[in-house]
């Protein structure tokens, strides 16, 4: 069954060094939309795993994703060994230039060293535990995104069910109002012309039935309703194709509108439910 593109997944993973927090959200979108949100010593790793991931498990919908780290004593945002790498660095260097800094401004020069040896090495297991936050997330989004999709699919088949009887009092009342305005032409046309009228009322009728013949309109759209119920059991993104055929529908709807008023009250009804179809569309991948 299709799946929706709005749900929510949301993990936690606790360690003796802190915990993991991981939101996902999504919502409707024509494409794919991803924005992650984290700390940025971590994301600069992960951030493409992440993308790649969301990509390999869903094909629309716009992606919110939140990753806290919670630790539970304060993080050295340096480790000790790499500061003093960095300062023995910075001393070298300056007695070889022959300045004599302060300590303060060697201070600064050490932390920024330091920092950007920090960046090119991440807790590899800090990141696989990370990864597997976010892989049981985007699993439970996927699971909550397949329920509210049952959700859609099953208003959507009550609505086309409705269409679908729509359409079959418009079938077994067409004959009788086309033979009913006939009849209408047929006196109208007698009362203007006298005894004369025969061969012209006749001429008139067959223009009328002409204009009022709704079978190709009928035909077309029990296809198209045929092709939705299909769709409603693919196991894959439909969310384009049936937003194409609301389109189709709702043109064959106007034609035969168009053609035999009388059915109005029936084609309007029908326009209703396309309508709330299309708007349930919107939200499928």
């Amino acid at each position: 069954m299709p799946y929706s593109m709005t749900g929510f997944g949301y993990t936690t993973k606790n360690f003796d060094e802190y915990d993991i927090e991981v939101r996902v959200k999504s919502l409707n979108n024509r494409g794919i939309d991803i924005s992650i949100k984290g700390p940025k010593e971590i994301l600069f790793f992960i951030d493409l795993e992440i993308r790649n991931m969301v990509k390999n498990l869903f094909e629309r919908g716009s992606f919110q994703i939140f990753i806290n780290i919670s630790y539970h004593r304060p993080k050295l945002l340096l480790d000790i060994e790499n500061l003093k790498t960095a300062l023995q660095s910075v001393r070298e260097m300056m007695n070889q230039l022959g300045l004599s800094p302060s300590d303060d401004k060697i201070f600064d020069l050490t932390t920024g060293l330091a920092s950007e040896t920090e960046k090119e090495n991440i807790d590899q297991q800090l990141k696989e535990r990370i990864m597997e936050a976010v892989t049981e997330a985007l699993q439970k989004l996927k699971e909550e995104r397949k329920k509210e999709g049952e959700k859609l699919i099953k208003d959507i088949k009550e609505r086309l069910k409705i269409i679908e009887n729509m359409l079959k009092k418009i079938e077994q009342e067409k004959d009788s109002i086309i033979q009913k305005a006939k009849e209408r032409i047929t006196e109208k046309v007698k009362e203007l012309l006298g005894e004369n009228y025969s061969e012209r009322a006749f001429i008139e009728a067959t223009l009328l039935a002409d204009k009022m013949d709704i079978t190709e309109e009928i035909v077309r759209l029990k296809s198209h309703i045929h092709r939705f119920y299909e769709l409603t059991g693919q196991d894959a993104p439909v969310g384009r194709k049936m937003d194409f055929l609301c389109q189709e529908m709702h043109r064959e709807i106007n034609t035969l509108g168009n053609k035999m008023p009388d059915f109005s009250p029936y084609t309007v009804e029908m326009k209703t439910q396309l309508e709330k179809i299309r708007q349930q569309v919107q939200n499928i991948e």
